[in-house]
């Protein structure tokens, strides 16, 4: 076992508090099974497979969350492959209805594709740092998608209909409303974009377009009886009003669909925001990390107000020496009363530890040097703290101000021996040793003050232990 590296993770609890915690287990690892190779050429494959979907299809592939220029240049990628996907689909539509009468408009569909793929594609690539235009590619496609989708649906009712001049069969209707079915699945391409602001900006445009859809395409019987006011209202009441309500029926499903999609861009877009927040905290703290630490070690060594060294190691020596008369009294192992003994003269030994000098700054080479050097830290304060307790319960005592109230406060959980051990040694060498505000005390004097006025403190079996080897302790404090 690691000693050097054992003494923090001795004291240290599940709740990162610093106890007692007794001898550690190393966790063994499991050695590979020998028929693993056998999917290695197989693991290979799919890792090709999931690369290339990560690279065009998956938002967090190398994005810089804190650079928002790179963000949208992401998702205009991603959403670019997803259209390029739809635009498969698309043309799959476009030969549904193909009939001697309607080449053109098949023609003219694949010219209006590949012009607007080709130059977004070039804007895409030409300026990938310049964010007004990727604001730009994020509207010309949002624009792009939908409009391809009408002009599909156009070309596949049209296909159908007028230039046949027949109504359609069951067969084709189905196969025209499922390319009015396309135009909401580039309401949902455009939504995952996740801003709120594209959303309002192009509702006006698309809604206006679908009225134009639906009154001039699917029931241009409308414009027959448009001419006179009065022949309008006149239809509107007779036989229009089954085309009227149809045409409401529509806005109303697309209005519901597009409030939907705002709320979840909404709810996705506040989400990023967040995890954007949080990151860029996290990074704060990271780029600060190393004045933060040198701040704590500094602190540490404040905290420690004996300046003579030699007085300081001369008492720690003295403070161990009880420690570990009390570890063999109270019957524990080698290696935990070794522990403790350094334990106690850890804010001695390791001071010179915390020290930040030639690590100009903090990267995942040296962080778990640094965080090595934050839990010895954490440990020292866990030591210091302990010193401080007892200097502060002997004071009161002398001054006559030690009652119910601090003793109440001051003590620790009975539970935790280790600790208990080594206050209970440090306030026996504060009364054997001259302090500012007192005269040194005999063995005898001390072990009396520890029983009838500090036992409140402590677990009664440690004081009976004390009390029962305080000749043990009388002699090994005299001899360090």
């Amino acid at each position: 076992m690691d000693k050097e590296k054992n003494i923090e993770d001795f004291f240290k609890s599940e709740d990162n508090s610093y106890t007692f915690k007794g001898k550690e287990k190393t966790k063994k690892h499991s050695k590979p099974k020998e028929n693993e190779n056998h999917y290695y050429d197989k693991g290979r494959r799919e890792s090709k497979i999931v690369s290339f979907f990560k690279n065009w299809f998956v938002f967090d592939s190398n994005v810089d969350l804190q650079d928002p220029t790179n963000v949208l240049y992401r998702r205009n990628f991603c959403i670019r492959s997803i259209i390029f996907l739809a635009n498969i689909m698309f043309i799959i539509f476009s030969f549904v209805g193909i009939s001697s009468s309607n080449y053109i408009l098949t023609i003219a569909f694949f010219l209006v594709q590949t012009v607007m793929s080709q130059m977004i594609n070039y804007l895409l690539k030409r300026k990938k740092d310049d964010y007004n235009q990727q604001m730009l590619i994020m509207y010309l496609q949002s624009m792009f998608v939908f409009v391809l989708s009408v002009f599909l649906y156009v070309k596949v009712y049209l296909g159908f209909t007028l230039l046949d001049d027949r109504v359609l069969s069951n067969q084709e209707a189905s196969i025209a409303q499922a390319s009015y079915l396309l135009i909401f699945f580039t309401f949902v391409i455009i939504s995952l974009y996740q801003s709120t602001k594209l959303l309002r900006n192009i509702f006006a445009p698309l809604l206006v377009i679908m009225i134009i859809l639906n009154i001039t395409l699917l029931h241009p019987e409308l414009f027959s009886h448009a001419y006179s006011l009065s022949n309008f209202w006149n239809y509107l009441k007779g036989d229009g009003r089954q085309v009227l309500v149809d045409v409401i029926l529509r806005l109303f499903v697309f209005l519901v669909f597009y409030v939907s999609l705002y709320v979840s861009a909404s709810i996705s877009q506040y989400m990023f925001i967040q995890r954007t927040s949080e990151v860029e905290r996290r990074m704060n703290v990271e780029a600060n990390f190393k004045d933060i630490v040198e701040s704590v070690f500094e602190s540490v060594r404040a905290y420690n107000t004996t300046d003579d060294a030699f007085e300081l190691r001369l008492s720690v020596s003295k403070v161990a020496a009880v420690v570990k008369v009390i570890g063999e009294a109270m019957n524990y192992d080698n290696q935990t009363i070794s522990e403790l003994s350094k334990f106690a003269t850890i804010h001695s030994e390791r001071m010179k530890e915390l020290s930040m000098d030639g690590i100009d700054d903090i990267n995942s080479t040296n962080f778990d040097f640094v965080l090595k050097k934050t839990k010895l830290a954490t440990t020292i304060i866990k030591r210091l703290q302990i010193s401080k307790k007892a200097e502060d319960i002997v004071y009161r005592y002398f001054e006559g101000v030690l009652d119910g109230n601090f003793l109440d406060k001051t003590s620790i959980n009975s539970e935790d021996y280790e600790s208990n051990i080594l206050l209970i040694s440090e306030i026996y060498h504060i009364l054997r040793t001259d302090q500012t505000f007192k005269k040194a005390l005999n063995h005898q004097r001390s072990i009396e003050l520890i029983q009838k006025e500090f036992y409140k403190l402590f677990n009664q079996n440690l004081v009976t232990r004390f009390v029962k080897y305080s000749y043990e302790i009388s002699a090994a404090y005299d001899k360090s």
